[in-house]
């Protein structure tokens, strides 16, 4: 294996090209559009550039909370009225809410289109949420908290690993935000956070599916063209995180088997690193006959195992899951861990693990387009934080670029054991 030369590279590979249209209103919105008249539905996305990482200090949740918000009234529809109207006409909705964007779509029956586009410019139209709305999600909010992260087996997992891992930054925020700044938000605060994030040159709206181009456009033009342009809000510093070095916790939990978590952090989204390290994950969790799974599972050493490249705006995360047996510590699953690593760190790389990685990579990238829900968010997100909605069709090259010796020196750089954080749950004694 030429440790210089590209590992994944395939001169017989043919992806069928993702076609779209991109244009920008004279308001800031950036839009982009993309044809596949063989599923009788579009999907549209809006998303906008803000997330947790941009919440002030005592408003973490906002960004989160807001998304719920938006559910429960716009401009022009009361409490509960969005979804209802969106099912009465075949639709559904849904959203998210990340570090770095608050992410909505709608699917609906291709015919109903226009209707989609009311609706969801509506919410950019004009605030709509009152007292009632805003007490109601509250309490939603807060009990999606409490069923998902305090009374849940390793429910704590991400603000232990976000304190530590981004120490000093906005990114150590939980999404979901803190109880008290939950309760203490105010209508106040709400109707300033969307004023100044929810506004179209803050937006990327994505429409997919059985769409025709020009109709499309002049319909995106009449329900979103009107609104005034403002600039783009601008973005908090990014704060230099404060490393700790290596930090090895452990923590008692209501857990029934013991786990080793161990996160470490990586350099922002699209770094050439990055790619390698997607390369490494699938490497060592993908499949029955990944590393980590014949050398902890298999081995009866643990019963799961996880790894995932989680990339943000200005920095990432590389994260390595691996769950016990009962009555066993993690002592055992830490030490395997570690000598999978240094096996690649030494640039122990089998044929047969590039091969079932480059044939995942190009399974992925061949059916981008059969979901036009996936595909509209995967072209906002290229538009927001690439200006690039091409890479949709190029982005492979990066990961079929990628050499032995970029996996090596990745290993080597970012999964060092004096940079990262262990939490290792063990059952409450």
């Amino acid at each position: 294996m030429d440790k210089a030369q590209p590992l994944l590279v395939n001169k017989d590979l043919y992806i069928p090209r993702v076609d779209f249209r991109e244009f920008t209103l004279d308001n800031g919105l950036r839009v982009v559009l993309s044809r596949n008249e063989r599923i009788p539905s579009v999907a549209v996305n809006c998303t906008y550039h803000v997330g947790s990482k941009d919440e002030e200090p005592g408003q973490s949740g906002l960004a989160h909370l807001f998304e719920h918000l938006l559910f429960e009234g716009t401009a022009n529809t009361k409490n509960g009225e969005f979804d209802l109207l969106l099912q009465e006409r075949g639709g559904e909705s849904n959203a998210y809410t990340s570090t770095d964007v608050t992410s909505y779509y709608v699917v609906i029956p291709s015919n109903q289109l226009e209707f989609a586009l009311w609706l969801d410019s509506d919410r950019m139209a004009g605030f709509g949420i009152d007292q009632k709305s805003l007490d109601i999600q509250k309490d939603v909010v807060l009990e999606e908290k409490m069923t998902i992260y305090d009374n849940t087996p390793y429910g704590s997992l991400e603000e232990e690993s976000s304190k530590r891992l981004f120490n000093g930054s906005r990114y150590s925020n939980m999404i979901i935000g803190s109880a008290d700044d939950i309760k203490n938000a105010t209508l106040g605060e709400i109707r300033k956070f969307w004023e100044r994030y929810y506004r179209a040159s803050n937006a990327v709206l994505s429409i997919t599916g059985d769409i025709d181009y020009n109709k499309t456009e002049d319909l995106v033009r009449k329900y979103y063209g009107e609104f005034d342009r403002k600039d783009k809000p601008a973005k908090p510093a990014f704060d230099e995180i404060i490393s700790n070095g290596a930090e090895m916790v452990e923590i008692y939990d209501n857990v029934q088997l013991p786990a080793t978590f161990h996160f470490f952090r990586l350099p922002k989204m699209g770094s050439k690193e990055n790619y390698a390290m997607k390369v490494i994950s699938s490497i060592l969790s993908d499949g029955d006959s990944s590393r980590l799974y014949k050398d902890l599972v298999i081995e009866n050493i643990a019963s799961e195992i996880e790894t995932s490249v989680y990339e943000m705006e200005d920095v990432s995360m590389f994260s390595l899951f691996s769950y016990g047996y009962a009555g066993k510590d993690t002592r055992e699953m830490e030490f395997v861990i570690d000598r999978t690593l240094d096996d690649l760190a030494e640039g122990r790389f089998t044929e047969e693990e590039i091969s079932k990685v480059k044939n995942k990579i190009e399974t992925t990238f061949s059916t981008r387009r059969h979901s036009i829900i996936g595909l509209a968010d995967k072209l906002s997100s290229l538009k927001i934080f690439y200006d690039d909605v091409d890479l949709i069709n190029t982005e492979i090259k990066y990961y079929l670029n990628t050499t032995a010796d970029d996996l090596v020196d990745t290993v080597r750089r970012f999964l060092d054991r004096s940079r990262r954080v262990v939490l290792n749950y063990l059952p409450n004694l």
